[in-house]
């Protein structure tokens, strides 16, 4: 009796430690253990036919809402724990619809990191863990919920959010400029990934596209829109800023006015002073000529 007893301790304990497996871009553990960590295998049966990423800037924050299109490709009921992964997500702001109706959800954050020392977009080689305090700093949100689906069953799946930007969106004067950052590459974890469409939408207080990884097109005022038959090789980073003319009055309402001034004044003050030095000594030599 008491060999079993220590033969279940091993077995619990080496339960424990092992990484637990989820698929991505929407995927979790179907037990999730606090001691345990969680990482990501192919799943071979759900397909993504479709996603559109709605982001629509609102000040210092945007509303993302994310649709997927998927279906079940088997001839089987499938029901997964999905994980959705971003960084930056204001939890109070989460709704989760499934085939139309709200589900419910659970929100952690995880340290993130790399098995075998591989840094790299692949998310096999990904690693959440509970212990932040052994992390390198990098951190990744996370909305948990469960998916199920009938034999060849599609649906609908909406994930929506609060995105806080990153950048200096809160501040009113010339430092205002936002950093939109979206894990694209989890999806890769799905079975197929057929299409990609993304809608950008800007406000006036931020209307310019300063930077993407991805090539956008305009579609119309403030807005921009990229389409992909297939998924892109690295994920979503985004820089947007104010227009020349909000940066030009923006530097007037900057708090540190006087203290840029005086340092253009610093820095201009001798430059004028040799012109005007050279002007004079010109002057000087055609006065000199002329007598």
């Amino acid at each position: 009796m008491k060999k079993i007893r220590i033969i279940f301790a091993f077995a619990f304990i080496f339960l424990l430690v092992i990484p637990q497996v989820a698929y991505a871009n929407m995927a979790a553990p179907k037990e999730s253990d606090i001691a345990s960590s969680i990482t990501f295998e192919k799943n071979d049966a759900i397909s993504v036919l479709s996603e559109t990423l709605d982001i629509i800037v609102d000040g210092a924050e945007a509303d993302i809402a994310a649709t997927y299109r998927m279906k079940n490709t088997t001839d089987e009921y499938v029901s997964t724990q999905s994980m959705f992964l971003s960084p930056n997500i204001e939890n109070s702001g989460v709704k989760v619809a499934v085939n139309g109706i709200d589900t419910s959800f659970t929100a952690e954050t995880y340290a993130l990191e790399y098995s075998s020392g591989i840094v790299k977009r692949d998310w096999r080689y990904v690693i959440l863990a509970k212990n932040m305090d052994q992390s390198d700093g990098r951190k990744v949100d996370s909305i948990m919920f469960e998916l199920n689906f009938a034999p060849k069953e599609e649906y609908d799946v909406v994930v929506s959010y609060r995105y806080r930007l990153g950048g200096y969106p809160d501040y009113d004067y010339n430092a205002k400029r936002g950093e939109i950052h979206y894990y694209l590459t989890p999806a890769a974890m799905w079975k197929d990934f057929s299409k990609l469409t993304i809608n950008l939408y800007l406000d006036e207080g931020m209307p310019v596209l300063k930077n993407s990884n991805l090539q956008f097109e305009k579609a119309g005022k403030r807005t921009y829109r990229y389409i992909s038959d297939k998924l892109p090789e690295d994920d979503l980073e985004i820089v947007i800023d104010q227009n020349w003319l909000q940066n030009f009055i923006g530097f007037f309402k900057s708090p540190y006015l006087g203290m840029n001034l005086l340092i253009i004044f610093m820095v201009f003050l001798p430059i004028v002073l040799i012109i005007l030095a050279i002007i004079l000594i010109a002057r000087h030599l055609r006065k000199k000529e002329r007598h």
